[in-house]
């Protein structure tokens, strides 16, 4: 049995409607990024703007989730390339021409939010809040070797983790590094090799790191050396 729709003739293709949907792309909306995620007091950390509206007229930086004039840290226009400092502004803050903010030399102080508003040309506004929380500089020593054999194994110890404008001293026994041609410091001072170490070499050892904000002293550390 054939079913022909009304008005179809013998040979001829049914009428068909085509409904044609558009659906109007997602906007990506407007985000703060903190770059490096974690940062150690006396570190440089950014604050990115991430899809900021096209052709904004400017920005202006808050500290804290809302928006107030007493806590603007600075704000940029756009067509001038004008940055204007706030009572929030400590010197250490710059607003680049993408948004995005850099805060030099953090301290536990910059802990909080820090809100961005962008002024878009429509005369409308939208606004972000990222999140800033340094961390305390660590200092711990580390080996990579716990268990090294005299007078085969060199051994590398290092202190804390790798942050920028930072300082290390070391102490072996509790007195400054001798000269010797077994000891080797890296460039930056914050490893400290010892080459075929010997009984002699067990330490303790202690390191220092320090920056502008902040400095931290490590515990002691043993080596445990074997001797055959």
């Amino acid at each position: 049995r054939v079913f022909r729709a009304a008005g179809q003739g013998e040979g001829q293709l049914p009428r068909v409607s085509l409904l044609t949907f558009w659906t109007p792309p997602t906007t990506a909306r407007l985000t703060v990024e903190t770059v490096p995620p974690l940062a150690a007091e006396g570190n440089d950390v950014l604050l990115l703007a991430c899809n900021v509206p096209e052709n904004p007229l400017g920005y202006a930086w808050h500290r804290g989730e809302r928006v107030d004039n007493s806590q603007l840290i600075a704000s940029y226009r756009v067509d001038t390339n004008v940055t204007a400092k706030g009572p929030a502004h400590s010197n250490r803050e710059t607003v680049y021409p993408n948004g995005t903010l850099l805060i030099q030399n953090i301290t536990q102080k910059d802990t909080g939010f820090h809100t961005l508003l962008v002024s878009k040309v429509d005369l409308e506004t939208e606004g972000q809040t990222g999140h800033l929380s340094p961390h305390p500089l660590g200092c711990i020593i580390t080996s990579n070797n716990s268990r090294p054999w005299e007078h085969k194994d060199t051994v590398v110890l290092t202190c804390g983790a790798e942050t920028r404008n930072t300082s290390y001293t070391w102490w072996i026994n509790n007195q400054s590094l001798p000269n010797s041609t077994r000891l080797e410091l890296s460039e930056d001072k914050r490893t400290l090799t010892v080459f075929t170490v010997t009984r002699n070499d067990t330490g303790p050892y202690v390191c220092e790191a320090r920056n502008p904000v902040s400095v931290s002293r490590s515990d002691p550390f043993t080596l445990n050396v074997l001797c055959e």
